[in-house]
């Protein structure tokens, strides 16, 4: 995208440099300030191929200028899916540590942690998202530069951070070893019970920030993804999911669709 901006921006400075020299040629034709009329050059074939010229570039940053906008349109939709995608990341990491704080279930060490580094990957592919809008007051912008420079690093530093909550269930496996206990660790275990309540309040952190951007982007796309219903589907299934147990599960029809 910054290419299709900074070819505009050279075709437009050219234009207006070809514009300069076919208006001035108009001048020395009507008033003659230079006499170019000779057996193989005259004032009006050069008149005629610098005002070519002119027309020519006019169509050329046209097309470019509609390229641009496609391209554009390209960009944040693929913006929209990455933070999305980023979103329902964070949705389920918090979905898996409220089902297994709200539940008594064994927590398993891998819980999230599948999850953490996909994440991972989703910021790094939208660090390279090559987004430059013309106009340089752009909001999608503003929060795009401010996820890159700052952000992006503060969300990573804090995925990397929940491998405390396997640390916490080892703990807690330990203790309940040396009680001569199983070693089933649950959301009653104290150390378990408190990294998954940092979990989730790390993550709603998170969540409320991906919102506003992806907020932005669907507003600047004219609401083409309606995600504020999306988002509403998105927290009914969240809720589903965590208040479901085996039993409800094994009641469900088997019919998919």
């Amino acid at each position: 995208m910054s290419t299709s901006v900074n070819t505009i921006k050279w075709l437009l400075w050219l234009l207006l440099g070809v514009f300069i020299l076919t208006y001035l040629i108009a001048l020395n034709i009507e008033n003659h300030f230079i006499v170019a009329n000779t057996k193989w050059l005259s004032n009006d074939f050069v008149f005629a191929f610098v005002g070519g010229a002119f027309a020519s570039l006019v169509i050329v940053l046209i097309c470019e200028f509609i390229k641009y906008r496609q391209l554009k349109f390209a960009t944040e939709t693929t913006l929209f899916s990455n933070i999305g995608n980023l979103y329902g990341h964070f949705l389920i990491i918090r979905s898996n540590c409220k089902r297994a704080l709200n539940s008594m279930d064994i927590v398993a060490d891998n819980l999230i942690e599948p999850i953490c580094d996909n994440a991972k990957v989703v910021i790094d592919y939208i660090n390279r998202i090559d987004y430059m809008p013309f106009r340089r007051k752009n909001k999608v912008k503003e929060l795009l530069v401010q996820f890159s420079t700052d952000k992006q690093l503060t969300i990573k530093t804090v995925l990397s951070s929940f491998i405390f909550l396997r640390i916490a269930i080892n703990e807690d496996k330990i203790a309940l070893l040396q009680q001569k206990k199983p070693d089933q660790v649950t959301s009653g275990c104290p150390n378990t019970k408190m990294a998954l309540e940092k979990v989730i309040s790390q993550t709603s952190t998170i969540l409320a920030y991906l919102d506003k951007i992806i907020t932005q982007i669907d507003h600047d796309l004219g609401d083409k993804f309606h995600w504020q219903n999306m988002k509403q589907v998105l927290n009914t299934y969240q809720d589903i999911y965590i208040d479901q147990t085996l039993e409800d599960y094994l009641k469900e029809d088997v019919t998919v669709f």
